[in-house]
Order: structure tokens, then C-alpha cells, then sequence
């Protein structure tokens, strides 16, 4: 079984290693508790992987106003923004300026067609069953995971369907091959039959399909 704090550690340190600036500095002194809370009591029990999860992402409006979300889950769709909110520091810096600027904030990155989850510290640490039950809602109804249909599928029809979701390019034979660890004649049987059951579609090829598709 993955261990969360030695994942959570190799995640961590290598956004630090990828960051520079303001992000960088605001990823060793603002990702703290409330973060990794997020992650730990909500996010890990439901998806076992930090993959594609940013901490502390740079977002510009287009009025060209910077803002950092705690979390961002960058995936088609739609990327989400997740956020973990203490009640303390926000009764504390309440005035009517912040609390216009982060209604807009929200306003904004909700405009940028960014999904947002927003979770509260007390809620993950009374009651984390809840808050991941909102990321289970979150993987079925915005990236199809989990829901009946779904849990049909083999463990390498819905890994090829994650592979799918998360790429805005068609997946190739070759590119499931080496996601599953799996030789491309395996791939090639697993395509075949998610195309039977109409999850994909060839993208490419007539008489020997080289690339897949959702389709929608």
C-alpha cells in the first residue's frame, strides 16, 4: 500500500524543485496545515495518487490580476480549484475590501471556467467521510469516474479512460501500452473493446486504427 506521508513528501518537493518566484515562496511558507489536511483527510483516501494535483497554482485573471489557489487539479475537462478555508483567518482579515476581493476572485476564476471545492478545516477534521464524498461527486460528475457504468469496466478500461480524460490529444496505442505497463498487442484488445462499448472512437487510421478518442 502507497504510504501518504512519503508520497505527500516527493509531491511536495517536487513542485518546490519546478517553482520559482512568488510561487515558490508561498509554497514554503503558505502551503501548511490546511492544505495538507485537504489532502490527507479528503483527497488521498478517495484517489491514492497526488497526479496532476498542484499546490499553491498561479491563476491570472484577464484583467491581469495574480492569485494563488491552495490546490489545483489540472484535468480535462475542466480544471478544478480546491480550496481550504479557516474560519480563525478569515474572521480575523474580515473587513468589506477582502471580502469583495475574494467574492471577485472566486467570481473570476469560476469565469475562467475553473470548477471550485472549497472545504473547510473544521469540516475536514470532524468530519472527513463528508469532504470525500464531495471528491468522489467530484470525479463522477465532472470527470465520469466511478458512476455504474464505470465500475463495469476492467482496471485497464477505466485507466485508459483516466488517459483519455486527462489528455486533449487522442491516445495512441503505444501511449496506453506504456500507462497500463502492458505490451501494445494487450492495449491494442483493451481499445478495441472500449470502442465495442462506445467509451472511444479511432481518431486516426481506416484500415488499422492508430488513435483513439473519447467519445462524447
Amino acid at each position: 500500500m502507497r504510504n501518504f506521508e512519503s508520497e505527500y513528501r516527493i509531491w511536495l518537493n517536487k513542485h518546490i524543485t519546478r517553482s520559482t518566484g512568488e510561487r515558490l515562496r508561498r509554497i514554503k511558507e503558505r502551503h501548511g496545515f490546511g492544505e495538507k489536511l485537504l489532502i490527507e483527510h479528503a483527497w488521498w483516501p478517495v484517489v491514492k495518487s497526488l497526479d496532476d494535483l498542484h499546490p499553491e497554482y498561479e491563476f491570472v485573471d484577464t484583467f491581469g490580476n495574480y492569485y494563488f489557489m491552495d490546490l489545483a487539479y489540472i484535468r480535462l475537462p475542466r480544471p478544478t480549484c480546491l480550496e481550504s478555508d479557516s474560519f480563525s483567518s478569515h474572521a480575523r482579515d474580515a473587513d468589506r475590501g477582502s471580502f469583495s476581493r475574494g467574492l471577485e476572485r472566486q467570481n473570476e476564476i469560476a469565469l475562467a471556467d475553473w470548477n471550485i471545492l472549497r472545504f473547510s478545516i473544521d469540516k475536514l477534521k470532524e468530519d472527513p467521510y463528508s469532504c470525500q464524498n464531495h471528491i468522489r461527486r467530484m470525479l463522477e460528475i465532472w470527470y465520469g469516474e466511478d458512476s455504474s457504468s464505470v465500475q463495469k469496466l476492467t482496471i485497464y478500461q477505466r485507466e485508459i479512460l483516466r488517459l483519455a480524460n486527462r489528455l486533449s490529444s487522442p491516445i495512441t496505442i503505444e501511449m496506453v501500452s506504456n500507462s497500463l505497463g502492458k505490451s501494445k498487442r494487450v492495449a491494442r484488445v483493451q481499445l478495441h473493446q472500449m470502442a465495442q462499448l462506445n467509451y472511444i472512437e479511432p481518431a486516426s487510421g481506416d484500415q488499422r486504427v492508430r488513435s483513439y478518442r473519447l467519445k462524447r
